[in-house]
């Protein structure tokens, strides 16, 4: 994966977040059109609906997302205000779908850190 300059996406959660129904994945960041549609396919095929972003979007962190299990049930998605507002109407009504949104601004991680919300949680995959 690439970013606006062609320059190697520095890790791919910067491009990508998949949780339980759906990823959210910058198709647009894999140049070869072949690798892009088999990424997408596979997505698919695994339940998950695509929720494609853009450059810009990857820019503002909206696949550095975290998707959580509430105790109560259900997703919560947890991301950063940057990500948020840098989704279009349209991602924004798939994202809420899937789950309740958590937003918090960090901006001072984001502009000298380099990740966001999902660089700064823990996830733990330990059974029940």
């Amino acid at each position: 994966a690439t970013g606006a300059a062609g320059e190697p996406a520095y890790h791919t959660n910067v491009m990508m977040a998949i949780a339980e129904g759906f990823a959210v994945v910058c198709a647009q960041s894999i140049p070869d059109a072949a690798e892009r549609a088999q990424v997408l396919s596979e997505l698919a095929h695994a339940g998950h609906t695509p929720i494609t972003i853009g450059i810009a979007e990857m820019q503002g962190f909206a696949g550095n997302l975290l998707a959580l299990r509430a105790r109560t049930g259900g997703q919560v998605i947890a991301m950063s205000e940057t990500a948020w507002n840098s989704l279009t109407p349209a991602s924004r009504r798939v994202l809420e779908a899937h789950g309740r949104i958590v937003t918090a601004a960090i901006p001072t991680i984001e502009r000298y850190g380099g990740g966001s919300v999902r660089c700064m949680i823990a996830e733990v995959f330990l059974p029940r």
